[in-house]
């Protein structure tokens, strides 16, 4: 990993949580945050390089994960890190058709008409909105689970709970971004230099903490 790559993903760490947060914030606390404006563009803004982010974090853990473990190990971040891929590429996409049916839409009603039209072409529905995004917690949880040391079973749990959180109801989605950015903060000190230099395995707990 180049210095530069290693710099991206531990910003990524950092970043797609808050970008995360504020896209939930937006939405739950901004007026007109539901139908086309400002409040609706910056949020789903936020949330597509939120997502983006998300993508170069899921390539930083299975990094990590090739870093500290064996073949079978690195097999399992592998397959974690491309089901992660496949649901950063679903929820980009459908940060997208939000973005779009914002811009060209003057008013809530015409909003939904464009939603209705987009998501009425056959495999539209499963493929970005209710299967594909799924394929990014999943590709995470599997990613953080191929990591070792209890620092790594407490980034797992803390983002299990993120997840959960966010599935219980969208309006827990700072809630969620906040439990991300606890369980990805003790992985920028893992993230593998230029020439494999870093700290990557175990994942520590933090300074000083038991």
């Amino acid at each position: 990993m180049t210095e530069r790559a290693a710099r991206l993903t531990r910003f990524s760490f950092v970043a797609a949580p808050v970008l995360l947060m504020v896209y939930g914030s937006i939405r739950l606390l901004a007026e007109g945050s539901k139908e086309p404006g400002a409040a609706w563009a910056t949020g789903h803004f936020a949330f597509l390089f939120g997502v983006l982010l998300f993508g170069v974090a899921c390539e930083g853990v299975r990094r990590i994960a090739a870093a500290s473990g064996g073949p079978a190990r690195r097999r399992v971040a592998r397959a974690g890190a491309i089901a992660g891929l496949v649901g950063v590429t679903a929820a980009a996409a459908q940060a997208v058709i939000d973005l779009y049916a914002g811009f060209r839409s003057a008013d809530k009603p015409e909003m939904q008409e464009i939603f209705a039209q987009v998501q009425g072409v056959p495999g539209v529905m499963p493929a970005v909105y209710t299967v594909g995004p799924v394929f990014l917690y999943l590709g995470m949880i599997t990613l953080l689970a191929t990591l070792r040391g209890p620092g790594a079973v407490r980034s797992l749990v803390i983002f299990v709970l993120g997840t959960a959180a966010m599935a219980t109801s969208l309006d827990l989605l700072p809630l969620g971004g906040l439990c991300y950015l606890l369980a990805f903060a003790p992985l920028r000190r893992c993230v593998p230099g230029p020439h494999g230099s870093g700290t990557p395995a175990p994942v520590p707990v933090g300074s000083g903490s038991a």
